[in-house]
């Protein structure tokens, strides 16, 4: 049932998209709650770790192992390369993160409102990415997540710096009017 659902999103298929990101979304926030940000906020690494999801959707292959553990490791791998990224004191908050999963030994317990809230956020952010993002936005925002610095992205996709640079910060842009 699950591989079907992968295979209907990695075709496209928003809506089972939404049903992976909706079913992962407790996934997504867990490792995010593992890092804290000093000044930062907590939807930045949530929107990361969506990045990590849907590149794990879109790049799943069922014959290399278990989607929930490929899923799993795309995740806390692109929300530590963020936190890596940014420490480079280019953003002063990320810089100073704390990793506090050694400190959570409970499950993330939070309130059905919130549960709901952010089941809500989730839907919206594979909406944008499925329905909102151009081919190539897509195919920099996954290279991008996966780690791949612009130079890298630019010479994947026989395309100039500067359209890589574009398309991202497009790409990001219409990921933020997400919380508008």
């Amino acid at each position: 049932m699950q591989q079907d659902l992968i295979q209907k999103a990695q075709n496209g298929d928003s809506l089972a998209i939404e049903e992976l990101v909706a079913e992962y979304k407790g996934l997504v926030r867990s490792l995010a709650n593992r890092f804290y940000l000093v000044g930062g906020d907590k939807d930045d690494l949530l929107q990361e770790g969506m990045l990590g999801l849907f590149y794990a959707i879109t790049n799943y292959d069922q014959t290399k192992g278990s989607f929930p553990a490929f899923a799993e490791l795309c995740v806390k791998r692109q929300i530590v390369d963020a936190v890596k990224r940014d420490s480079a004191n280019k953003n002063k908050p990320l810089s100073n993160y704390v990793d506090l999963s050694s400190a959570l030994t409970l499950e993330d317990e939070s309130n059905p409102l919130d549960t709901l809230l952010h089941k809500e956020h989730a839907l919206k952010i594979a909406m944008v990415i499925a329905n909102n993002l151009t081919p190539f936005e897509r195919t920099v925002i996954t290279l991008f997540a996966q780690g791949y610095t612009y130079e890298d992205i630019a010479e994947k996709t026989n395309k100039s710096y500067k359209s890589v640079d574009g398309a991202l910060q497009r790409a990001r842009k219409k990921l933020l009017e997400i919380k508008e």
